[in-house]
């Protein structure tokens, strides 16, 4: 969500704190700011709008100064505009702070300070934060001593940072469920939500936990319990970032890069070592049971996996929707709990987590952060070293994981004797054969899906639709889908249309439908069902499916083929050829695919 960037040196760091900050963007990029202390005293300039748009405007590169605090947002209370954007003054603009996060009791605080006096200039729950700063500091209360008691009256999830004319050279910082990270320089110090802010300058860091508050100086940092008061001490550690070109290599955007990219983290997911594999599998054998979950995306593709685990294991591993998982699940000793999440920090799944750790499960996690809260957490963590990924929408992560998670199930089948010695290899080479297959599937048909795409962009009504493992690849296409194109997509399985969604089909609406091969004959047939309703309705379809078939009775509108590489790993080839498809169609609209609009990649707050 929110990115915050805080730095002070004594040196200029001004260009370092924006160029930090576009590093960010990510997280949520509807406004973004800067507080810098020039010597005088605080300079504040923000705006709506990307990080070089405002940057531009509001001619960020004309400031200097030692100590400097951002902040880029994505909103959650009030509306997107240069009153609302971060950091937020007190009413002496001697003090200025930026917070990631929610605040539940901001309506009481906020009525509170009205009545002392207080003038409230945005319409964000995180204005009250800086005043009631200010309401301790004008009784007389040190700086620290004040952000301390603010901290301690905030209900809510919080990622803070305070910047004051009142002490040069000074930041505090703390958190409460929203990432956080000090970076330690030769001659600075900083702190970040993302590493990648400071990654640049420095690998050295200090993991900030909830309920703590740090002060940082250009010399020393200094971290202390929030209800205490007491200092707490704590060691640098070596910060190893997975790195990846993150240029365009030629490519228009980082989206179609990313999609490219499929089979580079394909081959990298495949090279991650049975012995990290493991744990995960005897959690599963040990378990009463287990669960698979993540929210978005990784949801969707938790759906895709208990498929697999069925498949090539016999296993039920449900896959539960990390958001609505609190109201199903009533964990207890013996249970386990598999967690699906790109940046380890998306507060839904942590949240699941964290009380399913109360409750006395035990937890694993495929993530593709390993400096994450998730991954310093959970009992076993899977590093899936796929890199950075820039664009706002997951591609190639998203097929990282569904590799790692297929080769759990196939160890756990392995291992648990539903897979013969035959069965288990005739699985493995459909894997390793999978990265040339993508590099084959995206030479073969992204210009057809681009010609399709093309053509069909006025259309602003889809269906995904698909049956068992292509029942998750049909939600995960149509979020990806509406997500860039901004068009409405509705994935669903394909037995079910006939139950009440059909009503829907006409010209105008246009359906696209993920078929397995003839040789998984039933399932293929009962797909097909779905495709002859909607033909009989006068609707179009568009198939994706393995190559050799054809449309030899006319039923599609289009086809669009992709290597047959197996029964298990087809629906990754399609997935590819969804994304494509996405990606296609949002460029033929005009969007802006790498950070389409309300998105953010990273959301940290519930």
């Amino acid at each position: 969500m929110c990115g915050i960037f805080g730095i002070t040196a004594h040196r200029d760091i001004a260009p370092f704190l924006v160029d930090g900050l576009s590093r960010l963007e990510y997280r949520g990029y509807d406004s973004c700011g800067i507080a810098v202390y020039d010597g005088d005293g605080l300079e504040i300039r923000k705006g709506a709008g990307e990080v070089a748009v405002v940057r531009r405007e509001e001619k960020f590169d004309e400031l200097h100064g030692e100590t400097a605090l951002g902040h880029t947002r994505w909103a959650t209370h009030g509306r997107v505009s240069r009153v609302n954007a971060h950091p937020h003054p007190d009413t002496y603009g001697e003090i200025a702070i930026v917070h990631n996060g929610i605040l539940e009791n901001h309506a009481a605080l906020r009525t509170e300070l009205e009545r002392g006096g207080h003038s409230f200039v945005s319409e964000t729950d995180s204005e009250v934060i800086v005043h009631l700063i200010e309401s301790e500091v004008r009784r007389g209360v040190a700086l620290e001593a004040a952000i301390l008691a603010t901290i301690r009256r905030l209900q809510g999830t919080f990622g803070l940072g305070v910047i004051s004319s009142k002490e040069p050279g000074v930041l505090y910082a703390a958190r409460k469920e929203s990432p956080l990270i000090v970076g330690v320089g030769d001659d600075f110090h900083c702190f970040a939500s993302d590493p990648l802010a400071f990654s640049a300058e420095t690998h050295r860091v200090i993991y900030l936990e909830d309920g703590e508050l740090v002060r940082v100086d250009p010399e020393s940092v200094r971290i202390v319990d929030v209800t205490t008061g007491s200092v707490i001490h704590r060691t640098p550690v070596e910060l190893h970032l997975q790195s990846r070109d993150t240029q365009h290599d030629g490519f228009a955007d980082y989206m179609s890069k990313e999609i490219h990219e499929n089979a580079a983290v394909a081959r990298i997911a495949l090279a991650t070592p049975i012995e990290e594999l493991d744990p995960i599998v005897d959690e599963i054998l040990e378990s009463r049971l287990s669960y698979l979950t993540g929210i978005g995306t990784s949801y969707y593709v938790a759906v895709m996996a208990q498929y697999a685990f069925n498949q090539v294991a016999g296993c039920f591993l449900p896959a539960l929707s990390s958001d609505e998982l609190p109201y199903l699940v009533s964990f207890a000793d013996g249970d386990h709990i598999i967690a699906i999440s790109q940046s380890g920090e998306t507060y839904d799944t942590l949240k699941a987590l964290r009380q399913a750790m109360r409750d006395g499960a035990r937890t694993s996690a495929v993530l593709n952060v390993p400096t994450s809260s998730m991954a310093r957490e959970v009992h076993h963590a899977i590093d899936q070293k796929a890199g950075p990924e820039i664009c706002v929408l997951s591609t190639n992560s998203t097929i990282s994981q569904l590799v790692i998670l297929f080769r759990v199930a196939l160890r756990l089948g392995e291992r648990n004797g539903h897979l013969s010695a035959a069965e288990v290899q005739s699985y493995q080479g459909e894997l390793e054969r999978l990265p040339d297959q993508f590099d084959r599937a995206w030479g073969t048909s992204h210009e057809a899906l681009r010609d399709l795409a093309r053509r069909h962009s006025v259309i602003r009504n889809w269906f995904f639709l698909g049956r068992s493992i292509y029942h998750g690849l049909a939600l995960e296409a149509a979020l990806k889908f509406k997500e860039v194109t901004y068009c409405h997509a509705e994935g669903m399985p394909a037995g079910a249309l006939k139950h009440g969604t059909i009503s829907l089909i006409d010209e105008a609406m246009h359906s696209a439908i993920f078929l397995p091969s003839e040789r998984e004959e039933e399932l293929r047939t009962q797909s097909l069902g779905a495709v002859a309703e909607i033909n009989a309705r006068g609707g179009s379809v568009v198939a994706f499916q393995p190559s050799g078939i054809g449309d030899p009775e006319g039923l599609f509108y289009s086809v669009v083929e992709h290597p047959d590489n197996g029964p298990l790993t087809n629906p990754l080839l399609a997935l590819m050829q969804a994304q494509l498809f996405a990606y296609y169609t949002a460029r033929a609209l005009g969007r802006n695919v790498d950070k389409p609009r309300n998105l953010a990649k990273s959301v940290t707050v519930g």
